[in-house]
């Protein structure tokens, strides 16, 4: 059994993921006891930063741990906070990240069985209004 506490303060900025976000985010290894399944880590965003639009081949699972964040998909963005559990399903367009004005932490689950991540996607409305995100 290992034992790993979520720490912010801890993890390495993505040198090899730094083109898909904007902002500061630090990825923080997790024990993984699935060696043929999927990847777990904490993802530490700092305020107003967050992932470029992406599609996950087979979903991802994002546990919000501290913090309050937004996620934005097919249906708008929305206002995340500490204990929302939301998932992405395979192919779906969307993003992550703090809120403009707060730090947000989460836990992910997602495969890379299938090719992982495809970051070759529409921006659509991404890059527009998201300091005016809605406050929680």
């Amino acid at each position: 059994m290992e034992l790993e506490r979520i720490d912010d303060t801890t993890g390495e900025p993505p040198a090899e993921l730094a083109a898909y976000f904007q902002g500061e985010a630090r990825i923080q290894r997790l024990p993984d006891p699935f060696p043929d399944g999927p990847a777990v880590f904490a993802v530490h965003f700092r305020a107003g930063s967050r992932t470029r639009p992406h599609r996950h081949r087979d979903g991802q699972l994002l546990h919000v741990t501290a913090g309050r964040g937004i996620v934005g998909g097919e249906s708008g963005r929305q206002v995340v906070a500490a204990g929302d559990v939301v998932a992405t399903m395979p192919g779906e367009w969307h993003w992550h990240g703090a809120a403009p004005d707060a730090p947000m932490t989460h836990v992910t689950v997602q495969s890379s069985a299938s090719g992982g991540i495809d970051w070759d996607v529409e921006e659509r409305d991404w890059a527009e209004g998201y300091g005016d995100a809605p406050p929680s």
